[in-house]
């Protein structure tokens, strides 16, 4: 009889049978109780310290789980789902990883009875069915333009965050959403919003313009202008700059003065048509020299140099503006400098400049003025007709502070998002779950074998989540199960869910919802993970060609021969200390 060694080669690893389900679902339920306590209003705060010694606090299932660095293949299924979750719905991480060890839990248990993984498999998606159908029932449809209901969203999404601090938060968020969002075709892009972060007592600000982390060009500039016409270029204000190492040869004076002369007649000609096209403030990509800068503050116009590309294009979107790539004629030859006509486009009235083959639309803003933020100094461009772009300014004193800050306002912008596409709320804080649970309880009765005690046991693992919430809340969770059955009991539909704020079981409509496209996709992805890990009966480890390691730097390394001794501080020795920088994840 062959062995396995010799069947499989030298270094692989095997485990199989029960024993390989077992360290699968023991994997999977330990991630969920890493994080289980940090769910509902009254969870906890994780703390993360990575290997350059950054620290990360934060609620967030998803962002802690992408930080964490775990070796078993099923610990990272359970991540996979969450971060699934995350990216297609915004909320719910700490949900699914709760739901998903729930039922894991209760696979345990039936494999202890004796029942096969093939009937919890299949007992899990009947269950799955009967409660997508329930959930369906106890969604009410709303229009998504009811800004009542937007808000009561936002709230109970960040109830549980640092954001909860601020009534006027949900507001700002609302605002914002209702701002950039296309209505008609229930549609809506997050990026448009800009979340800048900046230090200082904690609070918040949207601006219905964007706000740009940067100082006007020189201080005999304007620090304000009304009405501003505002043009948006990528093109160089400066002497150029050649890729590759280049040589001019001179062998006269006279050459330096006419090298000189031509490069600034080359900036006086690019300014004049920024004159000519009557905008008053310029925002560029590229660098603004100090000739430049002079002629423009003696036209009155207000110049802010080395825009970020994102900023640039959230400024065009917020103005109306386009980026101009060039404010020079491919052959100026033909072009007399001083002789540059402004031409009335028959649509954009004076918006529109064009000169030979320069074509430049101007963007408009009620206000531009630059303004002390913290101890910043800030470009606030303000008041445009019809912005397609708002910033959302949120003010922390610490780093990571300001870091959770934004992950709350991307989940809150992401559950607005959710309800936009899809109109349908479900009531919150457990109610849901609790309400889909009996409904599953009262159709396994009809299910005939061994899957009706499966199927008994996913809606005993529904009820997880309302039970979690109020363990963390520090309920009784016996009483708290007690109360919530009783509600829900003799067929009748209820919203009571578990109230952690105020720590006692009772209604939670209207004021508590949720998204339904959310609790589906925890639901469904959480079966989804569970049915993969149950049927999984072997496990085959191959030993790695190539190890693969995190230096100092955060920079991840592959060699062979990584079960030998080797030195980890090749960029150390180096000097390359700093790390690339990240995402606010």
């Amino acid at each position: 009889m062959t062995t396995g060694g010799r069947l499989f080669g030298d270094g692989t690893r095997r485990s199989k049978g029960d024993q390989a389900r077992r360290y699968n679902l023991l994997a999977a339920r330990l991630i969920a109780e890493l994080i289980k306590n940090s769910l509902g209003p009254r969870g906890l705060e994780k703390m993360f310290v990575d290997i350059m010694g950054e620290v990360t606090v934060t609620k967030d299932g998803a962002t802690l789980l992408r930080k964490i660095d775990v070796e078993h293949p099923a610990a990272k299924v359970i991540i996979e789902a969450s971060n699934a979750v995350d990216n297609e719905v915004g909320d719910g991480t700490t949900s699914v990883v709760v739901l998903a060890g729930a039922l894991v839990q209760k696979a345990e248990e039936l494999l202890d009875i004796g029942i096969s993984p093939s009937t919890i498999s299949e007992g899990y998606l009947n269950g799955l069915n009967i409660a997508l159908k329930a959930l369906n029932d106890i969604s009410k449809e709303y229009d998504n333009t009811d800004r009542q209901v937007m808000e009561r969203l936002v709230r109970t999404c960040i109830q549980s965050k640092v954001l909860a601090y601020d009534d006027k938060v949900a507001g700002f968020v609302v605002d914002a959403v209702c701002t950039i969002a296309n209505f008609s075709s229930n549609s809506i892009d997050t990026d448009d919003i800009k979340i800048e972060e900046i230090e200082g007592m904690l609070d918040a600000q949207l601006v219905t313009g964007i706000v740009i982390d940067k100082t006007i060009d020189s201080s005999a500039m304007p620090r304000a202008v009304e009405n501003a016409k505002i043009m948006l270029i990528n093109d160089e204000l400066e002497s150029k700059r050649t890729r590759a190492d280049a040589e001019i040869r001179i062998t006269s004076p006279d050459q330096i003065r006419s090298y000189g002369d031509a490069e600034a007649l080359m900036i006086k000609s690019k300014v004049q048509h920024i004159i000519d096209s009557g905008a008053n403030v310029i925002f560029s990509r590229k660098g603004i020299n100090t000739l430049a800068q002079h002629l423009l503050t003696g036209a009155g116009i207000i110049s802010v140099r080395r825009v970020k590309e994102n900023d640039l294009l959230w400024l065009a979107k917020a103005t109306g503006a386009t980026i101009s790539e060039k404010l020079d004629h491919e052959h100026d030859d033909h072009h007399e400098h001083g002789h540059h006509h402004h031409y009335d486009h028959p649509h954009d009235h004076d918006d529109h400049y064009h000169h030979g083959d320069i074509d430049i639309k101007l963007g408009h803003a009620q206000r531009v003025y630059e303004k002390q933020v913290g101890d910043d100094k800030m470009v606030f461009v303000e008041g445009s007709k019809n912005p397609k772009a708002v910033t959302l300014l949120l003010r922390a004193n610490s780093k990571k502070m300001r870091d959770e800050c934004h992950r709350s306002a991307i989940d809150a912008i992401s559950v607005l998002r959710d309800f936009i596409v899809r109109p349908s709320v479900i009531a919150g804080g457990g109610a849901a779950e609790a309400a889909i649970a009996r409904v599953v309880r009262e159709k396994a009765h009809l299910i005939s074998g061994r899957e009706q005690i499966v199927v008994q046991k996913f809606a005993e693992a529904l009820e997880e989540i309302p039970l979690t919430i109020a363990r963390n809340a520090g309920m009784d969770v016996i009483d708290t199960l007690a109360q919530l059955r009783s509600q829900h009991s003799n067929g009748k539909a209820s919203s009571h869910g578990v109230d952690a704020m105020e720590r006692k079981v009772q209604e939670m409509l209207p004021a508590v919802i949720d998204p339904s496209v959310v609790k589906e996709q925890v639901i469904k992805t959480a079966v989804e993970v569970t049915n993969l890990l149950v049927r999984v009966d072997d496990v085959l480890m191959a030993k790695p060609a190539m190890y693969t390691h995190s230096h100092a730097d955060g920079i991840q390394h592959s060699h062979a021969g990584g079960d030998k001794k080797h030195r980890h501080d090749h960029f150390d020795r180096l000097g390359k200390q700093q790390r690339p920088t990240h995402h606010y994840y």
